[in-house]
C-alpha cells in the first residue's frame, strides 16, 4: 500500500534506524504529570496472535505451573523474568494485561514435576509500579543481615503518577522464609536527576544484579538507570536496611569511549543488563550497552575512578545473519543480555529486536534534503510495514494543543504544553494523515521518547535536531539544537518513509580473554538464529520471534539455554568452531518465553527454568 501525502518515521539502510525493543527503556521523563511518556516500546512484549508449531528435540518437559493474577485480569503478558533459590522460584509480574497488583510470584518447586504457586507469599510492589527485567536472590551473612535477600526493580506503569517516594529504584525483601517474605528496603536507588538535582524518589530502574566481594566482604548491587541512560549505578547493600550509593558516575561512553561510530544507525547507547563473575581475583561485570555492544569491566573496586575497562565488542558494518541470506543491511545493535561460560573463555550475547522490519526515513526537500533520521513510534498507533510507503510534505502546526485549521499530509508538532494524546487527537481532527512530534528546548533534546498515545494514523517522535532540520533551520547541529528556538512562521519540508525486512533478534558468540590484570579481548566467533526469524514469511502471525535471554550450563562450557519468546526454548552447543542448535521445545499452543535460568534441587539434580509470559513456569532437562 502506498500512502502519498503522509509522512512518518525512522531511518535505516546502512545508516540510522529504529530499534523496536527497549530503545530508550525509561522513555525519558515527562515534562509534566500526565504528558504521556511510555517506558520504552510500550508493546515491546506483545506478540502477534498465532504461534509456531510444537517441537521437542532433546528436551524433557519435567513440569510446569501456572501463576494466578491477583488482579483477576488473566495472564496474557503477565509473567516476566525468573530466578530460583532453594526450593522456590520467583517470577516477576509485568504490566500486562493490566498494570495492577504487580510484583513477584513465589512458586514452590520442591517437586519439579509439579510446581505450585504460594499465592499467600506474593510480593507486591507499590501501586502504579511494575516489575519486569531482573530478579535475584543472594545469601548474605554479615553483622547487618543474615539470610536470603531478594532484589527486584521498579518501573512506573504507563500513564501512572505514583506519589514519591513509592516509585522507582529497587526493592529488597527478606525471603529467608520464602512463604513469608518481609520488606527490608523499598524503592532505593539513584535519587539524582539528569539536571544534577535530587528527587524525592529514585530513578526508575530497568534491571539490577547483586554480588558479594569475598575480598572486602561487601555486598553490592548494580542498577540500570532508566533516566540517566548511559549511567551505571553501583550501591553498597552490605547493610540492606541502609543502602549507600558507591558510584553513580560510571558512564561508559564518557569514561571509556564505549560507543559505535559506524554504522551510523547504532546511536542508542545505554546500559541494559549485566552479570558479575569472579575470574581469579577480579570481579568482572559483563555489561550489555545496547548499540554500544558487549562490555567487560573490572569492578573489583567499584568506587569512582577505580573501575576499569577490560574489553568491548564492536558491531560489523553488515548484519551477519542477513548477509548470509544475500541482504546487505547494517545490524540492528541491541546488545540486551549476556553470560560468560564456566571456563571464562566464551560469552554468549542476545541482540533483542522486536521489529522484523527496518523503517527508513529521510528528508526530501529543503537545505537538509537527503538527511536520514531516527524516530520512535507511539505506543498504540499504526506501524509502517513492508506494504506501506509514506511520502509527502510536512506542515508545522506548533504545539497542536488547541484546535487546528484543516490540513492534509503530515503534521509537524513541537513537544510541550499538553499531552501527546491531545496533540494526536487535534491533528486527526484537522484532517492530517500522520504526525511527527519533535523534541522541545531542553538539555537532553537529542533523546527519543515513546509517546503514550492511541489513534488510527502513524504518529512518531524525533529529536530536536531532526525537527529543526525538517523546518529548514539554517546551521542546526546536534551541538546547538538544544538551545535553538523554533523560528516563528517556520514551514516544514517533505520526507519519505518505507520499510524493509531485516529479521528478528538473534544470538552472538564471542571468544574472550580476561587476564589477571589489565586489558583483555572480546572477539566475535559466530551468530545463531532460529530459521523462522530470518524468513519474511514469519514476520507476522507467529508471535515475537526475537531472542531474549541466555543461561550458560554451569558444568559444561559447550552448552547454553536460550529463551526465544515465541521461538520457544532452545539449546545450543558452542565453541571455537561456532554455535549450533542441539535442542528445542515449543508446547502445544505455543510459548512466549522471557527468562531462563539453571537451577539445582537439593539432591544436586540440574534443571532449566523458563518463564512463559502468558502462563508461568516451565521446568526442563536437556537430554541430548
Amino acid at each position: 500500500m502506498s500512502l502519498l501525502g503522509v509522512s512518518v518515521l525512522v531511518l535505516g539502510g546502512l545508516t540510522a534506524g529504529i530499534a523496536d525493543a527497549h530503545p530508550e527503556h525509561g522513555g525519558g521523563r515527562e515534562d509534566f504529570p500526565g504528558e504521556g511518556v511510555a517506558d520504552g516500546i510500550y508493546k515491546q512484549h506483545n506478540g502477534d496472535e498465532g504461534h509456531l508449531p510444537p517441537v521437542n528435540r532433546n528436551v524433557q518437559l519435567v513440569g510446569k505451573g501456572e501463576v494466578t493474577n491477583p488482579a483477576g485480569t488473566g495472564n496474557t503478558g503477565r509473567v516476566a523474568d525468573v530466578t530460583a533459590f532453594g526450593d522456590y522460584a520467583y517470577l516477576n509480574a509485568f504490566r500486562e494485561p493490566t498494570c495492577q497488583k504487580t510484583g513477584v510470584h513465589v512458586m514452590d518447586i520442591s517437586n519439579p514435576a509439579a510446581p505450585v504457586e504460594v499465592t499467600s507469599a506474593f510480593i507486591p510492589t507499590s501501586d502504579g509500579s511494575y516489575v519486569g527485567e531482573g530478579i535475584q536472590v543472594e545469601h548474605i551473612d554479615n553483622a547487618f543481615f543474615t539470610g536470603d535477600l531478594l532484589a527486584h526493580q521498579n518501573e512506573t506503569c504507563p500513564g501512572a503518577t505514583p506519589a514519591p517516594p513509592n516509585l522507582g529504584g529497587i526493592s529488597l525483601w527478606d525471603v529467608t522464609d520464602p512463604r513469608h517474605p518481609k520488606p527490608v528496603t523499598l524503592h532505593t536507588g539513584d535519587f539524582t536527576n539528569p539536571a544534577g538535582g535530587t528527587d524525592a524518589a529514585p530513578n526508575q530502574t530497568h534491571s539490577m544484579r547483586m554480588w558479594t566481594n569475598t575480598g572486602d566482604k561487601k555486598t553490592y548491587v548494580v542498577l540500570v538507570d532508566d533516566e540517566e541512560l548511559t549511567d551505571v549505578d553501583i550501591m553498597d547493600i552490605t547493610d540492606p536496611y541502609h543502602p549507600v550509593m558507591v558510584n553513580d558516575e560510571l558512564d561508559l561512553s564518557e569514561l571509556f569511549g564505549v560507543d559505535q561510530p559506524a554504522p551510523a544507525n547504532l546511536t542508542s547507547i545505554f546500559s541494559h543488563d549485566m552479570m558479575i563473575t569472579k575470574i581469579g581475583q577480579r570481579y568482572v561485570m559483563n555489561m550489555n550497552y545496547w548499540d554500544g555492544g558487549y562490555v567487560l569491566l573490572d569492578v573489583t573496586d567499584p568506587r569512582p575512578g577505580k573501575v576499569t575497562l577490560i574489553a568491548e565488542s564492536d558491531y560489523a558494518l553488515l548484519d551477519e545473519e542477513r548477509l548470509a541470506r544475500g541482504q546487505q543491511i547494517s545490524p540492528e545493535g541491541n546488545s540486551h543480555q549476556s553470560e560468560l561460560s564456566p571456563n571464562k573463555k566464551f560469552l554468549l550475547g542476545t541482540d533483542e529486536d522486536f521489529n522484523p522490519f527496518r523503517v527508513t526515513a529521510k528528508i526530501d526537500s529543503g537545505p537538509y534534503a537527503g538527511t536520514e533520521y531516527v524516530a520512535t513510534q507511539a505506543s498504540d498507533t499504526p506501524r509502517i510495514d513492508e506494504n506501506t510507503t509514506i511520502s509527502g510534505p510536512t506542515t508545522y502546526v506548533g504545539d497542536a494543543c488547541a484546535a487546528l485549521p484543516a490540513g492534509t499530509g503530515t503534521a509537524l508538532v513541537e513537544r510541550g504544553t499538553c499531552a501527546f494524546q491531545v496533540k494526536l487527537d487535534n491533528i486527526v481532527a484537522a484532517g492530517y494523515t500522520s504526525g511527527i512530534v519533535f523534541q522541545n528546548v531542553r538539555g537532553d533534546c537529542l533523546g527519543q521518547v515513546t509517546m503514550l498515545a492511541a489513534g488510527n494514523i502513524p504518529f512518531v517522535f524525533v529529536n530536536r535536531t531532526t525537527g529543526l532540520k525538517l523546518l529548514g533551520v539554517a546551521g542546526v547541529t546536534d551541538a546547538n539544537a538544544c538551545t535553538t528556538a523554533t523560528p516563528a512562521g517556520a514551514t516544514g519540508n517533505a520526507t519519505t518513509i518505507k520499510a524493509v525486512f531485516d529479521g528478528w533478534g538473534y544470538v552472538r558468540l564471542f571468544g574472550v580473554n580476561v587476564p589477571k590484570t589489565g586489558a583483555g579481548s572480546i572477539s566475535q566467533i559466530d551468530t545463531y538464529s532460529i530459521p523462522e526469524a530470518q524468513d519474511p514469511a514469519y514476520a507476522r502471525g507467529f508471535g515475537d520471534l526475537s531472542v531474549h535471554e541466555v543461561a550458560m550450563d554451569p558444568d559444561n562450557s559447550r552448552i547454553a539455554y536460550i529463551s526465544y519468546y515465541a521461538g520457544g526454548f532452545r539449546v545450543v552447543e558452542y565453541g571455537t568452531g561456532g554455535i549450533q542448535e542441539v535442542g528445542a521445545f515449543i508446547d502445544q499452543g505455543g510459548n512466549n518465553f522471557w527468562g531462563v535460568e539453571v537451577w539445582r534441587d537439593e539432591t544436586g539434580q540440574k534443571y532449566v527454568l523458563a518463564s512463559d509470559r502468558d502462563f508461568g513456569l516451565y521446568v526442563f532437562r536437556y537430554n541430548g
